[in-house]
């Protein structure tokens, strides 16, 4: 029988001895709504939603066309196989074609046209942000006509499109598309055209006051929601399995009208348990630990939470659990000190080690999760990252410099504005646990500044207390 199953009977079990006269229980609290949240409704995000969008356009594109000498930027999209930046570009229903052109004319503007077979409604992105808008309908010409025209009547010298090798969202355009574009702008412009890559990465990047306002709230409505997940009223030792967990954050971005997802990981006195193993029950003492986030508009949350199950008697973790925990935060000062504007991924990763190794610790790797395994010997594993509008974002990577993995990532500079993941483990032997170590996860968000890693929410000083079951 599966442990949600037990649940349900166990609370209707509890229900029914309730009704035979036993004393009552203490009624739950209401769980907290979306409106406790603060999440916002449809027609109040969509407001957020487009003027995150607009401004994006009006501040960062135009400084990244001009350091890359882009002058006109195409991005092609068609129904069921949406180019990765859709969303972030105004969305709509780009039906049989669609075209999202940028122009750089010389003024202090970038010109922005759509066009699809599908008209968009009034109340969408492209109608009340675009300057010009065009649909087509199911014509035999479709959308070539219109398109070689915009592109004849400028004359752009260099047309970027998203071609990349190692950013998959600057890869958008499919062979099919590539070989509609060379046909409809023929031979002399497509010779102009050349890869957008860094394009897409430089616009991404610069993060504008909106984008940081609406991804700061995100990350508070996170941390608060794996709160409520790594809790005595939503843990039952004995009960409760590392599957359940998942489930549970999983309905419950649901019910709060988001998206979540998220890796429950449990620790056992340095043994560390199958991942979501739907058959054994937390206990006390265990550390359970989430690493995920909420999914809202086009933004995506990855951090991690972690809690501790009380043994009977215990009103705190012991004191040798809670200095590996004040050393895994040294560590985590440590390592976003060195996150600055223009500090390149792998000679930071190198950096770390570095440091790590003159301390006493093992460097994990060089892939980039380190080996996951129960050991007694001190370690560090590094593998920082971009964070933002997908999990692992287009930023500079914070790992050893494997080209297959990380292509050009590993030597791209950190940017003023970019949010990063500063992310790693640190395994710490624990006497109480014959001298087996602490896989201790730690996973924050910041974005960097001219002065260099300013953390975007509270970091976990101290882990959630978990009450055993009686």
């Amino acid at each position: 029988m599966k442990t949600l199953g037990r649940i349900g009977m166990v609370a209707a079990l509890a229900a029914g001895i309730a009704g035979c006269g036993g004393a009552p229980e203490e009624p739950r609290p209401a769980r907290p709504t979306a409106a406790d949240y603060g999440i916002p409704g449809a027609k109040e995000r969509f407001e957020i939603q487009r003027n995150a969008i607009a401004e994006k356009l009006r501040l960062a594109l135009l400084p990244a066309m001009r350091n890359h000498g882009i002058d006109m930027w195409i991005v092609l999209d068609r129904e069921n196989n949406e180019e990765p930046l859709h969303v972030e570009l105004g969305g709509g229903f780009a039906g049989v074609r669609g075209a999202f052109i940028f122009h750089d004319d010389g003024s202090d503007t970038v010109e922005k046209i759509y066009y699809s077979s599908h008209e968009q409604p009034d109340n969408s992105v492209i109608t009340q942000v675009y300057d010009e808008t065009l649909y087509y309908g199911y014509s035999r010409e479709g959308l070539t006509p219109h398109l070689r025209r915009v592109v004849h009547e400028r004359d752009p010298q260099r047309i970027g499109v998203n071609t990349s090798h190692t950013l998959p969202e600057a890869d958008g355009l499919t062979v099919g598309l590539s070989n509609f574009l060379i046909d409809t702008i023929g031979p002399e412009y497509a010779e102009r055209i050349v890869s957008a890559e860094l394009l897409v990465r430089d616009f991404r990047l610069a993060r504008t006051p909106a984008e940081t306002e609406i991804y700061t709230r995100l990350l508070e409505w996170s941390a608060r929601w794996m709160e409520e997940a790594l809790s005595t009223e939503n843990v039952t030792t004995g009960v409760t399995t590392a599957e359940d967990v998942f489930w549970w954050i999983e309905d419950r971005a649901r019910e709060l009208g988001l998206t979540g997802w998220g890796t429950v990981r449990v620790v056992r006195e340095g043994e560390l348990l199958p991942i979501h193993d739907p058959e054994i029950p937390l206990e006390p003492g265990d550390i359970v630990g989430i690493d995920g986030g909420l999914r809202y508009l086009h933004y995506r949350i990855d951090i991690k939470r972690t809690a501790y199950i009380l043994r009977p008697g215990e009103t705190e973790m012991p004191e040798s659990l809670r200095e590996v925990w004040r050393t895994t935060h040294e560590i985590g000062d440590f390592y976003a000190s060195l996150m600055v504007p223009g500090a390149v991924g792998a000679e930071t990763w190198s950096a770390i080690n570095a440091e790590m190794e003159s301390r006493g610790y093992r460097a994990a790797g060089p892939d980039a999760g380190g080996d996951a395994v129960t050991t007694t010997e001190p370690e560090v594993g590094v593998y920082g990252h971009s964070v933002g509008n997908v999990a692992h974002d287009i930023g500079a990577r914070i790992a050893d410099d494997i080209p297959f993995a990380y292509g050009d990532r590993v030597r791209f500079p950190l940017q003023a504005d970019e949010w990063v993941s500063i992310e790693f483990h640190v395994s710490i032997p624990v006497p109480e646990w014959d001298g087996k170590t602490w896989y201790a996860r730690f996973e924050e968000t910041a974005r960097i500044t001219e002065q260099g890693a300013d953390w975007m929410i509270p970091t976990q000083t101290e882990l959630f207390l978990i009450e055993p079951a009686n």
